[in-house]
This record gives structure tokens, C-alpha cells and sequence, in this order.
């Protein structure tokens, strides 16, 4: 009874360690999605952020690992909702070169929100 409580603790938990390195190799290599907001300098108004919006597309069309982007604003702040194929890909674009560029460009620190993306649905095709 005890070498079999003792067998079964055992599996219990090479399987939970197993579960939680595959959740591991699995959190590197899926998808993640970044939340990036700026505030908006003093002046710019609404076209002028749409105007930049639609002049930065070729850059964003061309960055290695970016899935989607939408540019967003509000009254106060302006940014872009991103899905990336994975951290290495949005960690590589979200260096301290481009904190940098941001924070001369705008005058402000940009923020950054990480999500993991376990799950994703496109409800834009014809069902």
C-alpha cells in the first residue's frame, strides 16, 4: 500500500513537472500581444495621429515577427495593439533604442503592457 501511494505521488509529480516545462516551452515560443500607449504631446490633434499612423504602415509591414498592429488613440494618448509571434520577436523591436526614439520623439516614456496569447480567434473570414 505504500510503495503504491509512493509510486503514485511519484508519477503525479513527473508529470507536473513535465506539464510545467512544456508550459514553459510553450510561453517562449506562443504568441504574445503588447499593449503600447504614449501620451500625446500638446498640439497634435486627432488627424495629425492618423495622418503618422498611415505613413508608419510600410515600417510596420516590414518588422520580422509582427502578426498584427493596430494603431489606437484616445483624447489623451495614442499607440498600438500588437500580436507577435512570439516574446523574442516583440522583445527584439521594444529595445532601448526605440524607448529611446519614443521618448525624444513624443517627449514622454512609452508604456508597455505584455500579454500572453493562449488563444486566438479571427472572426474576420466568411463562417
Amino acid at each position: 500500500m505504500y510503495r503504491s501511494m509512493l509510486l503514485l505521488v511519484a508519477a503525479s509529480l513527473s508529470l507536473t513537472l513535465s506539464t510545467q516545462a512544456l508550459a514553459q516551452e510553450n510561453t517562449a515560443s506562443s504568441p504574445v500581444a503588447t499593449l503600447v500607449t504614449i501620451k500625446t504631446p500638446a498640439g497634435i490633434s486627432r488627424p495629425m495621429l492618423e495622418a503618422e499612423f498611415k505613413r508608419a504602415v510600410p515600417v510596420y509591414e516590414k518588422i520580422p515577427g509582427l502578426i498584427r498592429k493596430y494603431f489606437i488613440a484616445d483624447a489623451d494618448r495614442f499607440g498600438g495593439m500588437y500580436l507577435w509571434k512570439d516574446r523574442a520577436s516583440a522583445q527584439a523591436w521594444y529595445s532601448a533604442a526605440w524607448r529611446a526614439k519614443a521618448k525624444a520623439l513624443y517627449g514622454s516614456e512609452p508604456d508597455v503592457s505584455w500579454f500572453d496569447v493562449p488563444v486566438q480567434i479571427d472572426n474576420s473570414t466568411a463562417r
